[in-house]
């Protein structure tokens, strides 16, 4: 799949991503995406160094997307953290190394800034991406969270 663009998002990407968002999502998919709030969180976060937004682009069409924060450690190694949330692939891409090319891009970019983790969490219904992780090297751990 050569016409695969991995890129940093464009605002364009955002249109479709209310939609693939929704694809293999385990929590309440009642929930309506606010375009116009999605669009002004973008704006306002994509002056901000440590967030980033992968997309990846088939033929103008957003088949895959994946969220970066880059936290800083001020205790340890001083080194930055990257943290990937929402990777999402569009239902007819997978299995076909979209996941893997998104991934691959946003460690490349991680050692870019010299960070030396990447660290992301999985719902425990999706098997099938805890698999894909495992696949591709990374170990499982445990988290906690708590809906405020």
């Amino acid at each position: 799949m050569e016409e695969i663009e991995i890129r940093f998002t464009i605002k364009k990407d955002l249109e479709e991503l209310p939609w693939l968002y929704r694809q293999y999502y385990c929590g309440d998919t009642k929930v309506e995406t606010n375009y116009h709030n999605m669009l002004k969180e973008y704006n306002k976060l994509i002056k901000n160094q440590d967030y980033k937004f992968v997309s990846a682009v088939y033929h103008d069409t957003l088949i895959g997307f994946c969220s970066i924060v880059v936290n800083h450690d001020i205790v340890e190694k001083q080194k930055p953290i990257i943290m990937l949330w929402n990777l999402r692939i569009h239902p007819e891409f997978r299995k076909q190394g979209v996941g893997k090319k998104i991934i691959s891009f946003i460690e490349d970019f991680g050692k870019s800034i010299n960070a030396d983790l990447v660290f992301l969490t999985c719902d425990l219904e999706n098997i099938g991406a805890q698999s894909f992780y495992k696949r591709i090297g990374y170990k499982k751990d445990y988290t906690f969270y708590k809906f405020l």
